[in-house]
C-alpha cells in the first residue's frame, strides 16, 4: 500500500475508537482517508466477525473507493471489500467492508434499527451536507443511545470546520490529517474581462474556452474543469473539440464525468491515460469536488458554480438552481491542482468577489424536499423531528408542508403515524410520491405503466439537451416502449438505463402486492391518473381556451413555455415545472379528462355551495361547486338553498359596501332618522336633554353607525330576499322604530317633533336635514298671530323660519319671527301686495287671522 498522510495518524484514530465509539477526522482529499482507513481497522479486535460500513454521499465514489479498497488488498471486489448502491450490489458473506450510498444505509436502520451486524458506521465526505446524510448520522446516534452502546460512529469530514460535528457527537475527540499537497497558485479573472457580454453564461464559456486553450500552451500534465451540470459539460467539450481540431491537437483527450455517464466513461475520465504521452482535459461537475481522485492533475479550471435542487414550501415545488460555490468548495477544488506537484487554479471570477463567497454551502436539510425524511422518521417512531439529534434542525415549514403530502397520499395518519400504505411506500426506496402512484396503480392494473413513468421521473431525460422537446410524456413513453418518436437527439443509453430501472420498481412493486403481478401493456389513456396519484397537487385546468396557461390545484399558475411542442388540453398534470417567481414553465405533464377525476379521485373532490353577489343583478346567487383544491371542476346555480345565513350576509355585505342609502329611505324614514341625529348633534350643548336619554342611550342612526350595525337592525327582519330589488319592500321607518323604545319614542315626538302646528291650523313638516339648524318651511300668512319663533328641545333650539310666498318662494329667513313683524314685515307686504293682489296682507300681522287662502276663500267661508 502506498504510503499516505494519513498513515500518520492510522495509530490514533485505532487507539481513540478503542476508547470511544464516537469519533471525528479531518482530514483534506488527497490525505487517503477514504481508502486506507476502513482497511486499517480491519484487524481491530472490537470488529470481530461484524462489519464497517463506509457510506459514501454518491454512486460513482462509492463504487469507486470498493474498488479502490480492493486493489489495494489484492482481491477483487466483493470479497474483502463490496459496495452496495442502487441498483448495482458486489458482496459476499466474507465482505467486512460495505461501502453504500446514503438511501442503503437508512434502509439498513430501519429494517434493523441495532445493526446487528455492523460494529461501526463511517460517515464519509461528511462535510459535503447532504439530506441522507444527516438523517442517517441522527438515526445511527438514537441507534447508539437506545440500543448499541456499542456501536462505534466515525465522521471524517474534508474541511477544518468540525467542531459542531463533534459537538454533536458529545464532544467526541477530533484527530486532524495534515495531508499532503503542494503550492497551487490561484489566478482570478479581470472582473472587466466578465463585463464585456451582457450574456453571463455566454461569456463564462468564453472565458473558459480560453482559459482551456491556456492551460494546453503553457501547461503540462491533465486539467479538471469543475462546470455547474452536464448541459455546460456538453457545450464546453464541443468549444474545446474545435479549438483541438482548428490547431490539429491530437495529443490531448476530453473525458465528461458526471453521475449519468456508463461506468467505462467514467473509469476513462478517472484514470490516467493509456497511452504515454497523451493529456487529458476532465471536465466535471461537483462529483470531482472530494468524493475521487483523477490522476495526475495539474491544473484545476473552475466555474465557480454548481447546480443544486432547491424546495421552496412556499409553492411545494422543486426547482434547480445554479449558484456560486462556497469558499470551503473553492479551497477544495484548487486543492486538486496540488496533489503531484505545484499547480495551478484558474478561478472564473474576481478576487473581490472571492471574498463575497459564502464560507460554507448551506446543508441541504436547509433548502431541500423533506417528504422522504418525514416518511422515514415516521418509520423510525418519530413524529416530532426534536426527538432526534440534528447539526441543523429541519425547517418548521418544510416539514409540516411534508406531512400535509403524506397524508394526503396516505402515508402516514392526523397523529404522524405511519400507515401500512407508508410502509409499503418505503419499501419501493423513491420520492414518496412516486412510490404511492406506482402502488395505487395496482387496482388500475397500470403497475408497470406507472414503474415506467416512475423511472421517468427519477432519472435524466432522454432527450438530449439540444433536441426538440415535448411537454407530453406519452412522446417519451412511446420511445421506451415501441422506439418511435418525431424527435432526434434521443438518448438512448439512457432509454436503457430507464427501462432497467422500471424493471427494478416493478419487481419491487411485486413485492409489495399480495396479487400476482405481469407486466401488462401500458394504457397511456390512463398517464394522467397516474402522475396525479403521485402529484395531487399538481393538477392543472386551462385559464383560456387559446393559451397553455393553467392554473394549478395548489394555487400556482403554470405555463408551457412556446418552444415546447404541446397540445391544449384542459386538464393535465405536470409532472415536471420550474418553480419560479409567478408563473411557473411546465416541462413535463400528460392530460388527464374531467370524467377521470370524477371517477378516479373522487376522495379529494369538495363540494360545496359557493355565496356570491351579482353586481350586475344587484343579487346574492347560490352556486354549487366541485373542486379539486383550486381549481374548480363544475359549477351550477342553486334556487333552494339552505345557505341561508350566508346569503344574508352577502346581501348585508353588499349593502355595507353600497351604503345604507341604497334601501327604500321613506320621507318618514328619512325624517325619523334626521331627528334622532339631530338630538344627538344637542347631547353635550343641553345637560337637561342629555340627562333624559341617561338610563336609555339614544342610538346612532348616522348611516355609517346603521352599516356597522346590519346584523342587529336589518338581518333579524330578512327572510328570503336575496336582493336589492326585494329588499326595497322592506318598511324601514318600522324597523328604524323597532330600535328605540317606547319611551325614547315618546321623548323624541317631544323634543324634535316631526310636525308643528302654525296658526293657520296646518301641521307643517320640520326639515331635519341640517343637524345644527332644523327649518321650517311655512308661508308667510300662516303664521300672522304667531309673536315668537317656534322652538325644538324644550326650547333649548329656535327653529330657522322660511317664510314663504303663496308660491312658496323664500321671502325671508329668521330665527326671530317678533322681530321681522315689527320691522322687516312691512317692506316685504307691500312686494308681496302687489304680486299676489287676491291674497290677504294685513297691516297688523300680530292680531291678523292666520290662513293658507285667498280672500275670496277666506269670505266664502
Amino acid at each position: 500500500m502506498p504510503l499516505l498522510p494519513i498513515h500518520d495518524v492510522l495509530p490514533e484514530i485505532k487507539e481513540k475508537l478503542t476508547t470511544h465509539n464516537r469519533l471525528v477526522l479531518q482530514a483534506p482529499p488527497g490525505a487517503g482517508k477514504t481508502t486506507a482507513v476502513p482497511i486499517a481497522l480491519l484487524g481491530e479486535g472490537w470488529l470481530g466477525d461484524r462489519q464497517i460500513i463506509m457510506l459514501e454521499p454518491r454512486r460513482l465514489a462509492a463504487r469507486n473507493a470498493a474498488a479502490r479498497m480492493a486493489f489495494l488488498l489484492g482481491e477483487k471486489v466483493g470479497e474483502t471489500v463490496g459496495y452496495q448502491i442502487r441498483q448495482d450490489s458486489c458482496v459476499s458473506d466474507k465482505t467486512k467492508i460495505l461501502v453504500v450510498t446514503e438511501g442503503i444505509l437508512t434502509r439498513k436502520l430501519q429494517a434493523d434499527p441495532e445493526l446487528t451486524n455492523t460494529a461501526l458506521v463511517i460517515f464519509d465526505e461528511f462535510h459535503e451536507r447532504s439530506l441522507h446524510a444527516d438523517l442517517s448520522l441522527a438515526l445511527c446516534l438514537q441507534s447508539q443511545q437506545i440500543l448499541r452502546e456499542d456501536l462505534k460512529i466515525l465522521v471524517m469530514s474534508a474541511t477544518l470546520h468540525t467542531d459542531a460535528v463533534a459537538s454533536l457527537l458529545h464532544h467526541a475527540p477530533i484527530i486532524e490529517s495534515e495531508g499532503r499537497s503542494f503550492p497551487v497558485e490561484n489566478r482570478y479573472l479581470d472582473h472587466a474581462i466578465r463585463q464585456r457580454n451582457s450574456n453571463p453564461q455566454q461569456q463564462l464559456m468564453i472565458d473558459l474556452t480560453n482559459t482551456v486553450n491556456t492551460f494546453i500552451h503553457e501547461h503540462e500534465g491533465n486539467c479538471l474543469v469543475f462546470l455547474p451540470g452536464v448541459k455546460e459539460i456538453n457545450q464546453l467539450a464541443r468549444q474545446i473539440k474545435q479549438l483541438l481540431d482548428r490547431e490539429s491537437i491530437r495529443h490531448i483527450v476530453i473525458a465528461p464525468l458526471h453521475g449519468s455517464l456508463k461506468k467505462q466513461q467514467q473509469d476513462l475520465a478517472i484514470a490516467a491515460p493509456a497511452d504515454k504521452g497523451m493529456r487529458k482535459i476532465v471536465l466535471a461537475t461537483n462529483i470531482a469536488e472530494t468524493s475521487i481522485t483523477i490522476e495526475g492533475i495539474s491544473c484545476v479550471i473552475d466555474s465557480g458554480l454548481e447546480r443544486v435542487l432547491d424546495y421552496s414550501p412556499a409553492s411545494g415545488m422543486n426547482r434547480l438552481t445554479t449558484r456560486a460555490i462556497s469558499q470551503d468548495s473553492a479551497v477544495q477544488r484548487s486543492g486538486r491542482a496540488g496533489r503531484l506537484s505545484a499547480g495551478t487554479c484558474y478561478r472564473m471570477w474576481s478576487a473581490t468577489q472571492q471574498s463575497r463567497l459564502l464560507k460554507h454551502a448551506s446543508p441541504e436539510i436547509l433548502h431541500s424536499d423533506l417528504t422522504s425524511l418525514v416518511l422515514e422518521l415516521a418509520n423510525w417512531g418519530v413524529t416530532d423531528v426534536n426527538e432526534l439529534q440534528w447539526m441543523d434542525l429541519p425547517p418548521h415549514g418544510a416539514i409540516e408542508q411534508a406531512k400535509t403530502l403524506l397524508q394526503q397520499l396516505g402515508a402516514i395518519d392526523g397523529l404522524g403515524t405511519i400507515t401500512a400504505h407508508g410502509r409499503d411506500m418505503l419499501r419501493l426506496g423513491t420520492h414518496p410520491r412516486l412510490a404511492h402512484m406506482m402502488l395505487a396503480a395496482v387496482k388500475l392494473n397500470q403497475a408497470y405503466h406507472a414503474c415506467l413513468i416512475a423511472s421517468l421521473l427519477s432519472e435524466k431525460d432522454i432527450f438530449l439537451a439540444n433536441a426538440d422537446k415535448s411537454a407530453d410524456i406519452h412522446d417519451r413513453l412511446n420511445v421506451l416502449l415501441h422506439g418511435k418518436s418525431n424527435h432526434h437527439g434521443i438518448d438512448h443509453q439512457q432509454c436503457k438505463r430507464i427501462m432497467q430501472s422500471a424493471d427494478d420498481f416493478f419487481r419491487r412493486v411485486k413485492q409489495c402486492s399480495k396479487a400476482g403481478l405481469n407486466k401488462e401493456r401500458p394504457d397511456h389513456h390512463y398517464s394522467g391518473v397516474l402522475l396525479a396519484y403521485a402529484y395531487p397537487d399538481r393538477i392543472a385546468k386551462r385559464r383560456n381556451p387559446n393559451e397553455a396557461r393553467y392554473l394549478l390545484s395548489n394555487g400556482k399558475g403554470a405555463v408551457i413555455p412556446p418552444y415546447i411542442q404541446h397540445h391544449l388540453h384542459e386538464y393535465l398534470v405536470v409532472a415536471n415545472l420550474d418553480a419560479r417567481q409567478g408563473e411557473a414553465s411546465i416541462y413535463l405533464a400528460a392530460d388527464i379528462s374531467a370524467e377521470q377525476l370524477q371517477t378516479c379521485f373522487s376522495g379529494i373532490i369538495e363540494q360545496e355551495e359557493r355565496v356570491e353577489w351579482n353586481d350586475e343583478a344587484q343579487r346574492v346567487e347560490v352556486k354549487q361547486v366541485s373542486r379539486i383544491g383550486k381549481i374548480m371542476l363544475q359549477e351550477s346555480t342553486v334556487h333552494h338553498s339552505d345557505s341561508r345565513e350566508a346569503v344574508q350576509q352577502c346581501l348585508l355585505q353588499a349593502i355595507r359596501e353600497q351604503g345604507v342609502g341604497c334601501l327604500n329611505w321613506s320621507s318618514k324614514a328619512r325624517s325619523l332618522q334626521q331627528r334622532v341625529q339631530f338630538i344627538h348633534h344637542h347631547l353635550d350643548k343641553s345637560a337637561a336633554v342629555k340627562n333624559m336619554f341617561a338610563e336609555q342611550p339614544l342610538p346612532d342612526f348616522s348611516e355609517q353607525a346603521l352599516s356597522d350595525r346590519l346584523e342587529d337592525w336589518l338581518q333579524p327582519h330578512l327572510n328570503h330576499e336575496n336582493s336589492l330589488k326585494q329588499c326595497f319592500n322592506l318598511d324601514l321607518h318600522s324597523l328604524l322604530l323597532n330600535q328605540l323604545s317606547w319611551q325614547q319614542q315618546q321623548l323624541i315626538k317631544q323634543l324634535a317633533p316631526e310636525r308643528i302646528s302654525v296658526p293657520s291650523g296646518s301641521a307643517v313638516t320640520i326639515d331635519y336635514s341640517d343637524p345644527e339648524q332644523p327649518v321650517l318651511a311655512v308661508r308667510l300668512q300662516e303664521v300672522f298671530g304667531l309673536f315668537d319663533t317656534p322652538t325644538l328641545l324644550n326650547g333649548a333650539c329656535k327653529l330657522t323660519m322660511h317664510l314663504l310666498s303663496p308660491a312658496r318662494k323664500p321671502m325671508q329667513v329668521t330665527q326671530d319671527l317678533n322681530s321681522f313683524w315689527q320691522t322687516t314685515y312691512h317692506d316685504v307686504k307691500k312686494e308681496l301686495r302687489g304680486k299676489y293682489k287676491r291674497h290677504y296682507w294685513p297691516d297688523d300681522p300680530f292680531t291678523a287671522e292666520a290662513t293658507s287662502k285667498t280672500k275670496k276663500q277666506m269670505h266664502r267661508g
